[in-house]
């Protein structure tokens, strides 16, 4: 499958040289998604697979939603790469004829969605990896910062120090900026908080705010908080 790609797992633990990220959302329905899930970590692993071992990618990785998302997918692709350049010519390395000798016409899942994929284009600004186990979860935060710049410096020289000081929790943290597509009613920003089990990520979750640290200006940055957050668990993961 071309355009194969959530995220932060940007679930996201990217790797040290991870610098960009595309995530591809999908909605399949629930009658078809054994079958969705089959074919993408049968077959279309193994082409992403291949993509890692020739340098053209650092990961992919397939994840569900957890619990439903206000704008109905029900799962996403996440595609990390070192380089702006991998990013931009990432369309052309799913060959699954000359990885599997199976064409990409009989491995076709665009077929099993209901609307076909939603492509998005980001930048990691700053991350902590972590392990990445079975039980694990991610909750993807979208934002649209009323100081975007503003944003992005406070997540990169305050929060990821308190976060290195202490995880609270978490086993994986970034931030990432969105490239494309942009416009005033999207998200530009999103940040990945990565949990050992869906429970602790639904009690970091079951939060009302806090006292934010005194150098903190994210009330004046982001005065609206988070556009969404989402719960992910890996299908499966490719590094």
């Amino acid at each position: 499958m071309k355009n194969l790609i959530i995220s932060l797992l940007l679930t996201f633990s990217f790797g040290l040289n991870a610098q960009y990220y595309s995530i591809t959302y999908v909605n399949v329905p629930a009658e078809n998604q054994a079958e969705f899930a089959r074919i993408e970590t049968k077959y279309w692993s193994k082409v992403a697979k291949a993509n890692i071992d020739n340098g053209n990618q650092i990961a992919w990785g397939l994840v569900a939603a957890v619990g439903g998302v206000p704008n109905g997918w029900t799962h996403a692709f996440v595609n990390v790469f070192e380089t702006a350049e991998d990013l931009a010519s990432s369309n052309q390395n799913w060959d699954s004829e000359g990885v599997l000798g199976i064409s990409a016409s009989e491995l076709n899942t665009v077929k099993l969605t209901d609307g076909g994929f939603s492509y998005q284009n980001w930048a990691v600004q700053a991350s902590i990896g972590g392990e990445r186990t079975t039980e694990s979860v991610t909750v993807w935060n979208f934002a649209r910062p009323k100081n975007l710049a503003g944003f992005i410096n406070e997540n990169k020289n305050l929060w990821k120090k308190q976060f290195e000081a202490n995880m609270g929790g978490r086993i994986s943290w970034g931030v990432g900026l969105k490239l494309n597509n942009r416009s005033q009613d999207l998200s530009s920003v999103m940040t990945w908080d990565r949990y050992p089990s869906l429970a602790e990520a639904l009690k970091a979750m079951n939060t009302y705010g806090g006292q934010l640290p005194r150098q903190s200006k994210m009330q004046e940055y982001d005065p609206e908080g988070w556009t969404a957050q989402v719960i992910v668990q890996d299908v499966m993961w490719v590094d």
